[in-house]
Formats: structure tokens, sequence, C-alpha cells
């Protein structure tokens, strides 16, 4: 796939080419990299709104000039009967997607019903198909099949489209890997039209599609842009005269009229803003590059903000510039987190170079006081590049710094356990990916392993919320960067901790543990035996002896662990209450019903006073109860247990979260032992085909719903055993 510099600044060829250069066994990361990127891309650019049926940008004013002509063919395009797709291809800048939401907006107003798709990547382009497939109730055996890339996905889409009533327009944005889409994808179709924006502009890269070039505005064109952002600027013939010089790039007009209006204009007339752009480089040939004629608009913006006051205007747009281009969530910004970190002298000064930058078109949408889920800046990609291609000087480290600690404090003030706070990560996550890309090799050592400390957060917050094969690629990513710290760095060792579990959570059971004993080994040594992290390391290795089945060894050791815990972290912290937990589930394990149920109980009593009635670990403790209630013979009261637990369990998480899929294989277990053979079958089936689907055929809990099965259609019943 070509290089998409419209999308996120981690491109997912250079992350696989990265992560891959970093990989050592047993990750897979070809498919784990493929699974975050098309996480972040299902979770973060939502394809359409809750009560709209499109979600897409506003178009620049002035934006319009000179495309009317292809803007209502466009439209007579969408009436003819047939007709088959069309892409719009142009350079970076050119106002591609600006046409498309003028097509869109014009239709929707007609009562047509629009979706708008991207297709930065490969899996942004599943995730984005899948989204509208939803949104046509496609059944969840269709959706998974488009979001996986089936071979027949292209077929599924289409028969949803055209079953679906009423007129429609679909936009696939950003298209620069045309193969991608040849493979059934394009097609004609009597109720809609598929319109593509694309910098691919080869007519043969698309078939029959009908391909439009979008190209620099026309001279005449370009000046009246100008006039109608700058009216006062001065006349026809002036702005003429800078259009010209500006090469008529859209994205240049429009951040230089936008900034001749703004009132902070040390050059308020075009002849003025002219003679700028001659004194600060050469004129910009109408062929010449697009990120050279918004790096000299965008440098005269700045130093009218500069003049007028607003001094930092440039150290925040590079500071905002290290972050992915779209949805920086405003609550990164915000005086939580920047008075926390400079004072709150630094926090107004940010907010007032925020405004600023708005006011002149460099960012979009500032908005302060909105909460993170509510809010969120954008920058064009091609802005975002040049931006960040200046940081330098004296000022460079402050800025580097400054992204970290932002986005650090930002997840930091999250919790990885919480369901409630797992959107808040997804919004996150695409930012922490661009300062792994981007910052990290820039960064002091402090900086550099705050930045690990927040992936790290991050890859738990995502195994957590049941995103595995997510975690594990991010992980990879970071885990390269890490060499500059060490291997025995504290947040080397942390992130290393994390990525074990995961590969625990994949069923390499062997290999985790061999990690395990090293960090254990390397934290004794480097923080001692009295340390928060070397008693997380003691915990695990008991849980991984237990999920070996070495049950005598796992409650040893889980002992050992709760003394640790009670002496460092004393006896409410979540961390002891997990090891209480385990070491229930360990006597369990090695028959002791009555005594693992006694203490499951207390630390329900436990956990409910301290998480809360509704906490993913109080849910646990009740499922655990369950599991010892049916063990002991009480078939029908576990049953209701399982029921009233999978109920609260569906109301936070995702149905085919690992804990969901659980209490639906044990809740067969119950129907099964219960005499109830049929309607066991049917849940055995449906968990057995879900593990599949998200963790694989030789997913050691995928096996045991395998079993279980093929063993009840033999007329036996398999207790259930499971990894706590």
């Amino acid at each position: 796939m070509a290089h998409d510099e419209d999308r996120e600044a981690l491109t997912f060829g250079e992350a696989y080419r990265r992560a891959r250069a970093a990989a050592y066994p047993p990750f897979d990361v070809g498919r784990g990299l493929a699974g975050l990127q098309a996480w972040i891309d299902r979770e973060v650019d939502v394809v359409a709104e809750p009560r709209r049926e499109l979600a897409v940008p506003r178009g620049p004013r002035g934006g319009l000039r000179g495309r009317g002509g292809l803007l209502d063919e466009l439209s007579v395009s969408a009436h003819e009967p047939g007709g088959g797709p069309v892409v719009l291809a142009g350079v970076g800048g050119a106002g591609k997607s600006t046409i498309a939401i003028a097509v869109a907006e014009r239709l929707r107003e007609q009562g047509r019903r629009v979706w708008w798709v991207s297709a930065a990547s490969s899996t942004a382009r599943s995730a984005g198909f899948a989204a509208v497939a939803r949104e046509l109730k496609g059944s969840p055996v269709d959706v998974k099949a488009i979001e996986d890339g089936a071979a027949d996905a292209p077929d599924r889409f289409w028969r949803l489209l055209e079953s679906s009533s009423g007129e429609w327009l679909l936009v696939i944005d950003n298209a620069d890997d045309p193969a991608a889409l040849a493979v059934g994808w394009l097609r004609s179709s009597r109720d809609g039209l598929v319109l593509v924006t694309s910098r691919t502009a080869d007519p043969r890269a698309w078939g029959t599609a009908r391909v439009h070039q979008v190209g620099r505005l026309r001279e005449t064109d370009a000046a009246q842009v100008l006039c109608d952002l700058a009216p006062a600027a001065g006349d026809l013939d002036q702005a003429r005269v800078l259009a010209r010089r500006l090469g008529g790039l859209p994205l240049a007009l429009h951040l230089a009229g936008t900034y001749l209006h703004s009132g902070v204009a040390r050059w308020p007339t075009f002849a003025d803003y002219g003679r700028a752009v001659a004194a600060n480089g050469e004129r910009l040939p109408r062929g010449g590059s697009d990120v050279a004629a918004v790096t000299r608009t965008a440098e005269i913006a700045l130093e009218g903000l500069a003049r007028g006051g607003i001094t930092h205007a440039r150290a925040a747009l590079q500071l905002v510039s290290c972050y992915a281009s779209t949805s920086i969530p405003t609550g990164v910004f915000e005086s939580a987190s920047v008075a926390g970190l400079y004072g709150q002298e630094a926090q107004d000064r940010l907010g007032e170079a925020m405004r600023g930058l708005d006011s002149v078109g460099l960012i979009h949408n500032w908005s302060e006081g909105s909460a993170v889920a509510d809010g969120a800046i954008s920058l064009h990609p091609v802005i975002t590049l040049s931006a960040r291609a200046r940081i330098g000087g004296t000022d460079a480290d402050r800025i580097r710094h400054a992204a970290v600690d932002l986005l650090a404090t930002a997840v930091a003030e999250l919790r990885f356990d919480l369901p409630q706070d797992w959107p808040r990560y997804r919004s996150l996550a695409p930012h922490l990916l661009a300062l792994l890309d981007n910052v990290a090799e820039h960064v002091d050592h402090g900086h550099h392993a705050v930045l690990m400390d927040a992936t790290t957060n991050m890859v738990r917050a995502l195994d957590r919320s049941g995103t595995v094969k997510a975690a594990m690629a991010l992980g990879e990513i970071a885990r390269a960067r890490c060499a500059v710290l060490g291997d025995d760095h504290p947040a080397t060792l942390r992130l290393r901790h994390q990525l074990a579990w995961a590969v625990a959570n994949q069923g390499d059971l062997a290999e985790a543990e061999s990690q395990y004993r090293m960090i254990l080994d390397a934290r004794l040594r480097v923080l001692g035996g009295r340390h928060v992290d070397t008693c997380e390391s003691r915990h695990e290795l008991a849980w991984i002896a237990a999920c070996r089945g070495r049950w005598a060894q796992a409650e040893s050791r889980y002992r050992q662990a709760f003394r640790h815990s009670l002496l460092i972290l004393g006896p409410d912290d979540p961390a002891t209450l997990t090891t209480r937990h385990e070491l229930a589930w360990a006597v369990a394990s090695r028959g002791r019903l009555d005594e693992a149920f006694a203490a499951f109980l207390d630390v329900l009593r436990d956990r409910r006073r301290v998480l809360g009635e509704d906490h993913p670990q109080t849910l646990a403790t009740r499922h655990e109860i369950a599991w010892v209630t049916a063990k002991l013979g009480g078939w029908a009261e576990a049953e209701a247990m399982y029921r009233e637990v999978l109920g609260l369990r569906q109301r936070v998480l995702e149905e085919e979260h690992p804990e969901i899929l659980l209490s639906t294989h044990e809740l067969a277990w119950t129907a099964a032992r219960q005499g109830r053979t049929a309607e066991a079958t049917l849940l055995y089936e449906d968990v057995l085909k879900r593990r599949r689907r998200v963790l694989g055929d030789d997913h050691p809990e995928t096996r045991t719903t395998a079993r279980a099965l093929e063993e009840l259609r033999a007329g036996r019943v398999v207790d259930a055993f499971h990894i706590v």
C-alpha cells in the first residue's frame, strides 16, 4: 500500500516494517499489527455519528470556486441509473475531499442516505465498510466477514447495499491503493453512486471507473477564493497575483485568505502578503510541492500571530503536530493536564495559542472546556507534516517533551480495568502510536520512560477490553523503542511484563513463564524484593503455575505473593484483592471447595466495598462463586448466578469479549449437567464459533469449548475448567 500522508503519522507499512524488524517469538507481528490498526480505525474513526447518516468534516469557505461544473456533473452522475463509480484524483491539498463533502451535502439535502468511509489503510477500509454494514442491519456473520476482509466480503457488502431502501451515496476517501478496491468493491448501482477520492490519477489503475482530475485552481478562480475569504484585502487583480504566487493550491489559498481576514495579519493586503511570500522564498511553481506551498502560507500566519502578541502559536502548532493529524482529544490540552505540568501561566498561553491557530485556519474545532470524549481538534495532514518537519532549535526538546507529558498524563488519568474508560483509551491510542513513531527517538531517557509507561498502560487496557492482538502489536512497537533504556530499566521491565501476560493470554504458557522468570530476576536485582513491581512478578508466576496445572505450587506462590502484597500495598489495594481471589481459585482447584467458597465470599465483600458492585473484578468473583456452587452440585443455583453475571457483563462489554464467552461457556455446562442437551449444544456451538473468530483454533480456550462440544455430542459432560 502506498504511504499515506493523509492519515496517521504511523502508517501501516512503516509500523509493520519496524515491528517485524524487532519481532521475536512467539509474536505474529503481521496478524497482530493488522488487528491493532483495524481496532484503531474501527473505534476511533467513526463512520456515522449518532442520529446522523453522514459524519464528515466541514469543507472550507470558498473551497468550491472553480469546481461548480464538476460538482454539477457529479450530481448528475448520481442520478444516472446504473452509473459506474467515480474517482476524484489529485495532489494533497487540492480539495478532493472538499468536493466530495459538497456532493454528499447536496445529495443528503435531496433525501439520500450518505456514508463516508476512510480508505487510508486496508484495515481502515474494512472497518469502514463493516460500519456501513452494521447500519444496514447486516447480520453479525456478514459484518465480521466484511471487517475481516473475507474473500466474499465485497459480495456480502453489496448484497446489503442493494437491498437497502432508497437512494444513497458511498464516499470512499483517501483511497490511494486502487488495487485493493479492484477486487469487487467498486461497482455500478441502480440506486446509488460510489465516489472515491485518491492521489492516484492514472485511469488505468481504476478500470471502468470515471476519473476526474482535481487540479490546482485556475488563476481567476483562485483569486476569487482569496476575495471570498478576505474581501477587504484588495481587488481581484491583486488577488490574482497572489493566487499565481501560491500556485493555485486550494489549501494554501484557504490558509492565506483565512490569515488575511483574521485580524492578526502583519501583511493585511494581497499585495503585502505576496511580497512576504516572495521575501521568504522563491515563487511556488504551479507544479511545485503542495507541502512547500502550505509551509509558506503557514509560516506567514504564524508570523502574524506572533506580531499580534501570540508568541507561542508556532510552538503550539508543533506540539499538536507530534500527534496524529485527526481527532486529537481537546482534554489532552486542558488545564488539569497543562497547568499541573507547567503551571497556570503556561496553560493560559497554550489556550491563547490554540485560539489563534484556529482563527487562522491552521487547526480546526478548538473548544476549551470539552471533555476528552466530547471534543477533538484536527489539522490537515499536509500542515501536520510541515509543522512536524520544522521542529528544531532550542525549543525542540521542550515541545517533544511536552507532547509526551501531556498524552501520558491523559492516559494516567484513566483506569485500565474500567469499561467506561476504554473509549477514552481508544481516542488516545492513535496519538500514542504517533509519538512512538515520530518523537520517541528524540526525547531524553526520562521522557522515553514516561512514554513507555503510558504505552504499557494502554496495552493493559487493550488486553482487558478484549483486543488482545492489538495489545500485543502495540507492545511490539514500543518494545522496539526500548533499546535506548535497556532491558533492565524499570519502564522496560513493566512493558516486558505486560507483553508476557499477552503471550500467556494467547495460550503460550511455557514461553510466558520463561519471560516472567527473567523479569522477576531482573526486578529483584534492580528494584529489590519489596518493590510493587517485584510483587507483581511474584503474583504472575503463581498464576502461570496454576494455568499449567501445578496447583500445589500455585497455592504456595499465591500465599507468598499475598504476604508481600499485604506488606507493600495494604489489604484493600486492588492487586492484593486479586491475589486473594486467585488464591481461592487455586484452593478450589485442589478440591477444597468449601474453603474456596468461603474465601470467595470474603473477597466479594471486600471488592464490593472497595471497587463497587458492577466493577469487572467484582463480577469476576461472582462468576467464581457460581463455578464453585456448580462444583458443589448446586446446578440450578449456579445457573441463575451465571445468568445474572452474564447479563451484567453484557451491559458493559462487547459480545465477543473473553469474559462474556467464558460466562456463556459455563452456562452451557450447567445446562448440560441438568440434562438440557440441545440447549447446551447450541450455547457451546455459539461460543466455539466466536472463540475461533476471536482467539483462533489453537487457543486453549477454543480447544476447551471444542472438546466440551465433542464430548456432549457423545453423551458425556466435561466439567468446566477455566483460567481466571
